[in-house]
């Protein structure tokens, strides 16, 4: 119910209880619905107390997505796409987003009045840890690890 793959969450050895995946484009309706769908996930894992800061680093993860890798505004429907993936572990949910674009993101450093540039500073700020796949021609995969309670 959660993926929209549950076959990818099997190949990685991840139960569907503990693996929720869907695609999303880079229009603002994709990055809407990414985030509204980590949120009903987040929801129905029972992490409510942790669902802000998860969808925060999960928005800014999908937005350096888009912006970076993804064709903006493209009605193609071969336009590249991107999957967010959640998995919920023992006192953490790891957010991950695979893109099509081969180059590592890099921590910049703006000035104190730029508009942009601080999305992995606020995901290193809300996340225990975060870090990036060895980027492949085919892409790379961006992920953090938002720390919850234990599970019962």
């Amino acid at each position: 119910m959660l993926s929209e793959d549950g076959d990818w969450g099997l190949l990685l050895g991840i139960s569907a209880a503990e693996f929720a995946a869907r695609s999303f484009s880079a229009d603002s309706s994709g990055l809407q619905h990414a985030r509204h769908f980590a949120r009903n996930v987040l929801d129905e894992w029972g992490l409510t107390p942790y669902i802000d800061d998860a969808v925060i680093v999960i928005g800014e993860l999908i937005a350096n997505a888009a912006q970076h890798a993804l064709e903006p505004d493209s009605h193609d429907e071969t336009a590249p796409t991107a999957w967010l993936g959640l998995v919920r572990r023992q006192q953490a949910v790891i957010c991950a987003v695979a893109d099509p674009s081969p180059c590592a993101p890099t921590l910049q450093h703006p000035g104190q009045f730029s508009e942009s540039g601080r999305g992995l500073q606020i995901i290193e700020a809300l996340s225990s840890s975060w870090g990036c796949s060895q980027p492949q021609s085919s892409g790379k995969m961006v992920w953090a690890r938002v720390s919850t309670p234990p599970q019962p």
